[in-house]
């Protein structure tokens, strides 16, 4: 008799007990790490995240965001990848603007290795270059940007794939400019053009209609310069179906009308390829290395499932002004394997960007 009740005890516990990932994160807090400012571009976007994301996770654990910016995103890229006061126990996910340039040229300043991390999702993000419109005086964008005087670039920090994009693309030009850099994000970014301290940057697409937007174009001060088109499939490159319409040339445009011939060499491949990695991987939701597998797991179906959740999608069109593109756990690692096997000659052109 006493068997029979101890079996049925463990019956009932069993068939009433959670599944262990719901006990993994149940009554947990977890922090997400972002490496840039407040108020920037990837603060923004993954507040949003934040607010809808719990409730697709098993447990539902509260979220809470910490940001870490500095050294162009990498200060929070560092601690998190060597557990300098973060645990890998499923608490600790980053929410990050990617760096697609320190890991290709072995930049000392990374200490981690990006392929440690686990990836559990990324965030599409087009990119569109902006300034004020006194630097083209009147003139065509490809004469006016390639004979502007007194150009002043605003980016985050010299190794920042950001930077390094600017840098290459006016390079290709023959533009003359000079970096303003260490800017912890891009709200400090738009002051600065505001304020004339600088007259000339990029932001991907969400943060270009949802600050840039209102606080220059639309006042007059700033206009759309060029937009970093992406490789197609079938070969030559493509653009964002909505600049295009509202009349912002691809920068391969751009340097067809002011050189007179499609770009092509080391500096152009090297555009070419942090481009289309940012560009599909503007953002990147990663957690620690040696984050328990069910955690990992867990993190990546809740960030699925919000690709399908119309509230979420919702307040991030509201928000952002554009929708979210997500990047799956499995596309996201085959991107990053493009960083294992990059020519020399693209090495050699990045590193020297980075000096510039």
């Amino acid at each position: 008799m006493r068997r029979c009740l101890a079996i049925a005890l463990l019956a009932a516990a069993l068939l009433g007990a959670p599944p262990a990932d719901a006990q993994f994160f149940a009554g947990k807090t977890v922090t997400m790490v972002i490496n840039y400012g407040v108020g920037g571009n990837a603060d923004t976007e993954g507040r949003i995240f934040v607010r809808h994301l719990p409730r697709h996770i098993a447990g539902s654990p509260t979220i809470i965001v910490q940001n870490l910016p500095g050294a162009g995103g990498l200060t929070a890229i560092n601690l998190i990848g060597t557990h300098a006061g973060f645990k890998s126990d499923g608490t600790v996910i980053g929410y990050f603007t990617f760096n697609a340039v320190a890991p290709i040229i072995d930049d000392p300043t990374l200490r981690v290795k990006m392929a440690d991390f686990a990836f559990v999702s990324g965030v599409g993000g087009w990119v569109v270059t902006y300034g004020r419109k006194e630097i083209l005086q009147g003139r065509s964008v490809a004469e006016g940007m390639k004979s502007a005087k007194d150009l002043f670039v605003g980016g985050y920090a010299p190794n920042a794939s950001h930077d390094v994009r600017l840098k290459l693309t006016l390079g290709l030009i023959g533009a003359k400019f000079k970096m303003v850099t260490g800017f912890p994000d891009s709200g400090s970014v738009n002051k600065a053009m505001l304020q004339n301290e600088i007259n000339y940057t990029a932001s991907t697409l969400p943060g270009f209609t949802s600050q840039a937007m209102p606080q220059l174009i639309g006042p007059g001060i700033a206009q759309p310069i060029w937009q970093y088109p992406v490789s197609a499939p079938g070969g030559g490159f493509t653009g964002n179906e909505r600049l295009t319409a509202d009349g912002v040339k691809s920068f391969v445009e751009i340097y067809r009308e002011a050189t007179g011939k499609p770009p092509a060499g080391p500096a152009f491949e090297a555009f070419v390829l942090v481009n289309d990695i940012s560009t599909k991987l503007a953002r990147v939701a990663l957690m620690p290395p040696g984050t328990p597998p069910d955690a990992v797991a867990e993190m990546r179906k809740g960030f699925a499932a919000l690709a399908s959740d119309e509230e979420f999608l919702e307040e991030y069109r509201r928000v952002i002004k554009e929708k979210a593109e997500l990047t799956g756990a499995a596309e996201g690692q085959a991107i990053l394997e493009r960083l294992r096997s990059v020519k020399p000659e693209i090495k050699a052109a990045l590193a020297k960007a980075v000096e510039e």
